[in-house]
């Protein structure tokens, strides 16, 4: 069939739908031999060639309009030159809809086409989710790793589908922001061919030679979490449980703000990738997927034109680069800007497993806040131990990565408590569960924004893999199977969380001051050990009270949090309490539940707090 063709529009990328047309628009030089090919449902090829008069051309664009075309029956793809290229900017990637499809011949990406779907879909009930920095508690996970470790009955395992059933129990967590690892069309399966023998060994095999000429093998490994080039405009088909993986995640989406939750994306832009298409990527979620914010990985990134496009404008960026010089004033009114990086891990994590820690350097990070610019803290990534990880493994254990266990990082600042690995020892158990509510503690008593990676509130292990990049399976995947510590450990992380929001000094807008600033007769944030009130200049002996005056977040109660990560039991000064009030003990994870059942008054002006443990004293 011929069809009737058209100088195309060159407003709009990619496939756009007119009455009775379809208009093709991509990338190519006027002097290219460029064509649109298209796959009917029975394999047919056909072709329409664009015409190389100046009118089909605009500086290095070619555009084209096609009448009385039906998409829904073509596939299709671009040929520049002699060589198939997908469309950029196509909404819908044929070819990878089975996850880790090994069936797919090679290369791969000579097994994909596009498709053209029109994805209607109505925002009804939507809430309007603008949630303040100071409020936020985020929570990264895999799409499919955190429901494929479901029970196998469970329907819908990794996918949009199952992850939406799971947006209740986020939210029970206290969860305010989740952030999904890349759910855009990447390739998952590294296909490698090898051989057995060298290429210049050659022979043809006959049928009476005893030894047979060795055939080329393909070797896949995955990649689990999909960092690398991608089709940032389509969702990933085979995280979807039905046909429409656009619809479903929208849907996913909707549920999440309905329940009064952000929706962050982890985007990872590839070099080759522009930076004006960033800039119309992170647009098109914005607009068509509603989606929250961005974590923003890779290359070329166009930092400063982001947060300053007025279309982004209240959507949050997430960055390992951000610097408030860059930022407006007026961005005071609602900081969206945040530095993602691992300044808050590597001193946490030195004093929990006693590594040449140094408490001041803590504390420099618990405070650390900013008017226009926000700081993301967490104790562990995807890239590294879990939490339960990093206090049962010294060593990094990634052989099953096929790499001789030279990949993943080397700096870990991790400890066994005594035993590498699992262990039946009680001792080392309760050890291991003590510095695990110490880091939770530390996390949720700091002034950043708290993260937690899926699986690390209720003790999730990846088996000592610090780098479980090409793990789909048990190791990469939430384990859902919970233990009376998990249980435990889970109830801890919840009330940490609820403590957190119940005090708004533990998450203050503005930097502290060290000063009593409004007369409190307190100054905002001051530090006490042996003695009370002592400077940041005084000796470390990994010890510390943390005191954070009330009255600067608009509450009566005081907020006194004491830190022991020494091998011996340690007192420390509590300053005397102001307007007769009194100091009462509501958490110390040196005792069995961690929180106690009902706040006890603490009769002296000091309290002695347990060898690495953390505890929470309120005045009030």
């Amino acid at each position: 069939m011929e069809w009737n063709v058209k100088k195309g529009d060159f407003s709009q990328m990619g496939v756009t739908k007119g009455k009775g047309w379809i208009n093709f628009c991509f990338e190519g030089r006027k002097e290219s031999v460029c064509k649109i090919v298209l796959y009917n449902r029975e394999n047919q090829t056909k072709a329409v060639e664009i015409p190389v008069s100046a009118e089909y051309s605009r500086g290095n664009f070619r555009a084209i309009r096609v009448y009385e075309l039906d998409m829904g029956v073509y596939d299709y793809n671009f040929e520049i030159d002699g060589k198939i290229v997908q469309d950029f900017y196509a909404k819908r990637i044929v070819g990878r809809d089975i996850w880790a499809d090994k069936a797919r011949e090679l290369p791969l990406e000579n097994h994909l086409t596009c498709r053209y779907e029109e994805s209607n879909f109505s925002w009804r009930g939507e809430e309007d989710i603008e949630i303040a920095r100071k409020d936020m508690v985020l929570y990264k996970l895999h799409v499919r790793g955190f429901t494929k470790g479901l029970p196998e009955s469970t329907p819908d395992r990794g996918t949009f589908k199952a992850l939406m059933k799971k947006i209740p129990y986020l939210k029970a967590l206290g969860i305010t922001s989740v952030e999904l690892m890349p759910v855009y069309e990447f390739e998952e399966l590294n296909a490698k061919v090898v051989q057995e023998v060298p290429e210049y060994t050659k022979w043809k095999s006959k049928k009476k030679d005893k030894i047979k000429k060795p055939e080329r093998k393909t070797v896949y490994k995955t990649n689990y979490w999909g960092y690398g080039s991608g089709m940032y405009y389509a969702p990933k088909k085979s995280y979807a449980a039905g046909e429409n993986a656009a619809l479903e995640l929208k849907e996913c989406i909707l549920q999440m703000h309905k329940k009064g939750m952000e929706c962050i994306l982890e985007m990872y832009f590839s070099k080759e990738v522009r930076q004006e298409q960033i800039l119309d990527i992170l647009h098109y979620w914005v607009n068509e997927y509603h989606v929250d914010g961005f974590h923003l990985q890779g290359e070329n990134i166009p930092v400063e034109m982001l947060v300053n496009d007025p279309y982004l404008g209240r959507t949050k960026l997430f960055y390992k680069g951000f610097h408030e010089d860059i930022v407006a004033e007026e961005e005071k009114n609602y900081p969206r800007a945040f530095v993602d990086t691992d300044e808050f891990l590597y001193p946490a994590r030195k004093l929990l497993n006693s590594i040449n820690g140094n408490v001041w350097e803590l504390a420099d990070q618990m405070k650390k806040q900013n008017d226009r610019i926000g700081y993301v803290n967490y104790l562990a990534d995807n890239n590294g131990f879990t939490l339960a990880d990093l206090f049962t493994y010294e060593y990094k254990h990634n052989e099953a990565n096929g790499e001789n266990n030279c990949d993943g990082p080397e700096w870990n600042f991790s400890s066994n408590c005594g035993v590498e690995g699992e262990t039946t020892s009680r001792n080392v158990q309760k050890a291991r569960e003590r510095r695990m509510k110490n880091a939770i503690a530390m996390l949720f008593l700091s002034q950043g924004v708290p993260m937690l990676m899926a699986g690390d509130e209720d003790c999730n292990s990846q088996q000592g893999n610090n780098n479980a990049y090409c793990q789909d399976n048990a190791i990469g995947w939430k384990d859902w199977k919970q233990t009376k510590v998990s249980k435990e450990f889970l109830k801890f992380v919840k009330k940490m969380a609820e403590f957190r929001k119940e005090h708004p000094v533990l998450r203050m807008e503005h930097p502290m001051q060290m000063a009593d600033t409004k007369g409190c007769g307190c100054p905002d944030l001051s530090y006490h050990e042996e003695n009370a009130w002592i400077s940041s200049s005084h000796i470390n002996r990994r010890a510390l009270g943390v005191l954070y005056c009330g009255r600067y977040a608009g509450e009566e109660e005081d907020i006194y949090i004491g830190f022991n990560f020494s091998d011996f039991e340690k007192k420390l000064a509590l300053p005397k309490a102001k307007n007769k009030k009194k100091w009462y003990v509501y958490m110390d994870t040196g005792s069995k539940n961690a929180f106690l059942a009902e706040p006890e008054e603490i009769e002296e002006n000091g309290y002695v707090l347990e060898a690495h443990s953390v505890c929470i004293i309120i005045g009030k």
